[in-house]
């Protein structure tokens, strides 16, 4: 029975020598941290590198979905504006051949509808827009006298006098603040010795 784990002679050069380098031991015993960290750095660079690539795939993605959303959106409206258009033309080919066609009026026309909310009451009349009447300018309404109304009192004002405005604050500069101390000292003193003199 053959061995089944036969050893293979590779055809690789054996060194010749080997060399002992302390420096390179002295590296590799004191690099345990420094290739950690490297390690570490080197994940954290893959990671963000990849959430990068997933979010502008996703924003792809997005842009993909809002176009085909619009295109839908647009054939949908095109459909129905052809959809009008051809009811539309329906009523002008009608007028084309020759025959003469009534305009068409909504059963809505004149209908009235009354909604009635908590406290108020409303009642709406449907119309017709474009009439020959309704073209007509309306005259222009006067106003009523503002004379002829009641003049109500107001509780700002005292017998009917308005208040005086009010004097606008502001902060005085320094140079102003020492100059009024100034004074009023000089008026202090000024007012100390007219009252020891009497």
């Amino acid at each position: 029975m053959a061995s089944v784990m036969k050893k293979r002679r590779l055809n690789v050069p054996q060194p010749t020598e080997l060399t002992f380098d302390p420096n390179a031991r002295q590296e590799y015993l004191t690099g345990f941290h420094k290739r950690k960290v490297a390690r570490k750095e080197n994940a954290r660079e893959t990671a963000i590198k990849r959430d990068k690539e997933e979010r502008v795939v996703q924003r792809k993605q997005m842009r993909d979905q809002r176009k085909k959303d619009l295109e839908l959106h647009i054939a949908e409206f095109n459909a129905e504006l052809r959809k009008q258009n051809m009811d539309m033309s329906e009523v002008e080919k009608d007028a084309v051949d020759g025959e003469v066609v009534e305009e068409v009026v909504p059963e809505d026309v004149g209908q009235e509808d009354e909604y009635v909310d908590e406290d108020k009451y409303t009642t709406v009349t449907v119309e017709a827009m474009g009439d020959a009447k309704d073209d007509e300018p309306e005259p222009a309404k006067i106003p009523p006298k503002v004379d002829a109304l009641p003049k109500k009192p107001r509780p700002w004002e005292k017998d009917g006098k308005p208040k005086a405005k009010k004097h606008k604050f502001r902060y005085e500069s320094k140079a102003e603040r020492q100059n009024t101390r100034r004074k009023q000292k000089d008026k202090n003193q000024a007012q100390k010795a007219k009252r020891e003199k009497g």
